[in-house]
């Protein structure tokens, strides 16, 4: 404990009262151990408040970010889906297009009008004129043929034409 300097006495005089603290300087008392602890509490509330404070206030910051995030992958998603729905529905106008194109009708509509094809006037069927079951030694391309002479008679009546 501190005290307050006495000013030296001289022997035999009598003892002065207290000595007032000087200006500007507070007064100091003794504090109990119960006042010490009451003030130790309320600073570890203090801190403990404040802690969750600011965890409250960063799990709302979280929040508000993660809905964001949530938000701005939602819209993408939309985009996506309607780009989507937009290819799917050109995907089937092409589908549509092409059965259109591959139809036997307009395929005869064009060959009439753009080539001047006519349909025959009928339908003559072909047969081979030799026995069904003969070898065909004179086809160029048969195994063991020989395609030389096969030919030699082909390019012959090739040559009569224009």
């Amino acid at each position: 404990m501190n005290a307050i300097p006495v000013p030296l006495r001289h022997r035999g005089a009598p003892a002065p009262g207290p000595v007032p603290p000087p200006a500007g300087r507070p007064s100091l008392r003794v504090v109990d151990d119960r006042h010490l602890r009451a003030r130790a509490r309320r600073r570890r509330v203090r801190a403990v408040v404040a802690v969750i404070a600011a965890l409250a206030a960063l799990s709302l910051l979280g929040m508000a970010a993660f809905h964001a995030a949530l938000v701005e992958g939602q819209v993408e998603l939309s985009r996506l889906e309607g780009e989507v729905a937009d290819e799917q529905a050109r995907y089937q106008r092409l589908r549509l297009r092409v059965a259109e194109l591959e139809s036997p009708e307009r395929i005869v509509a064009a060959a009439q009008e753009r080539l001047g094809m006519v349909p025959p006037p009928g339908v003559t069927y072909l047969s081979p004129s030799g026995p069904a079951g003969a070898p065909a030694d004179t086809a160029p391309d048969a195994p063991g043929g020989d395609g030389v002479q096969a030919w030699a008679a082909v390019k012959s009546h090739l040559a009569d034409r224009p």
